[in-house]
């Protein structure tokens, strides 16, 4: 049975830690096959993140990559997952890497299900939910069509004479040659990178100079998608009823009895709902677990 690797960027609050305690335990409830788990620790504090588990068979810590460089919700995460995942792709090879974000959870099991999707569509370099939201009912679907990419607007920003600017243009010429259009990605709170992703990200040198994003406002999915794109593959919805990923860019999608009902494996975001606190949610999906136990 092949193994996953895990990727998932923590922030400096004491609340963080739970939160990625919480998702790992939810992880570990539903499928214990990952291979690797790697923890980007924005704290500036030394501090041990790593849980006290013994189904983890390899833990990694990259504590604050650029020490508090760059722009800092945005370039400076998409910096530190481009250190992350070239880490994961050394590692290897994997059957794919889950990322995640600490207000994401893990409530069935997912593996065999994205393993043989990916398998049956090699054109697939980025699996989730498509864009803002898996609801097709909301004015935000598929608005990312006719949005322009964050890259672009990013790159406006940079002296064109410098070397971050002419690498990435070219980055984001590839992409374009290869069908990017609007702002293509999978929503950040939890997606899926087949092992092939990176490895083509490594061979034409996308992993190089991560520090050529730290001072951009660009989302770390929004540049995914367009390295997806770069690579000569494509993100892919898989945010269907029956399907794993259920994600909304704040709060859930739907009330937590109508996630499970829709067989949702891959939810984000059980924090900022309108709707229910974020204890009420997790403690919703832990007695879901519990349960699943006896």
């Amino acid at each position: 049975m092949k193994s996953f690797a895990v990727i998932v960027p923590i922030g400096p609050g004491a609340i963080e830690l739970r939160r990625f305690h919480d998702l790992l335990e939810s992880l570990w409830s539903y499928e214990r096959g990952a291979g690797l788990c790697v923890a980007i620790d924005s704290s500036p504090h030394v501090r041990n993140v790593k849980p006290r588990d013994k189904r983890l068979r390899s833990f990694v810590t990259l504590r604050d990559p650029f020490h508090g460089q760059g722009e800092p919700l945005m370039g400076r995460l998409s910096a530190s997952l481009l250190v992350g995942f070239a880490l994961i792709r050394r590692e290897g090879p994997f059957d794919f890497v889950l990322r995640a974000d600490t207000d994401a959870l893990i409530t069935g099991k997912f593996r065999d299900t994205v393993s043989r999707f990916l398998t049956r569509h090699p054109q697939t370099g980025m699996l989730g939910t498509l864009g803002f939201t898996c609801r097709r009912d909301s004015p935000h679907y598929g608005c990312e069509k006719t949005a322009v990419s964050d890259v672009v607007d990013a790159l406006a920003t940079l002296p064109g004479d410098s070397p971050g600017f002419a690498r990435i243009e070219a980055q984001l010429s590839s992409a374009y040659r290869n069908g990017y259009a609007g702002k293509e990605y999978c929503q950040g709170g939890i997606y899926v990178l087949p092992f092939r992703t990176l490895e083509r990200m490594s061979r034409l040198g996308c992993f190089d100079h991560p520090e050529d994003w730290l001072p951009l406002a660009v989302p770390e999915d929004v540049m995914m998608g367009m390295f997806t794109r770069t690579v000569g593959l494509e993100s892919t919805d898989f945010s269907l009823p029956g399907e794993p990923f259920g994600s909304n860019w704040r709060g859930l999608a739907y009330s937590p009895r109508e996630m499970l009902r829709r067989r949702h494996a891959l939810i984000h975001s059980v924090k900022s709902d309108s709707r229910y606190s974020e204890h009420t949610l997790r403690r919703f999906f832990k007695n879901q677990r519990d349960k699943g136990r006896k």
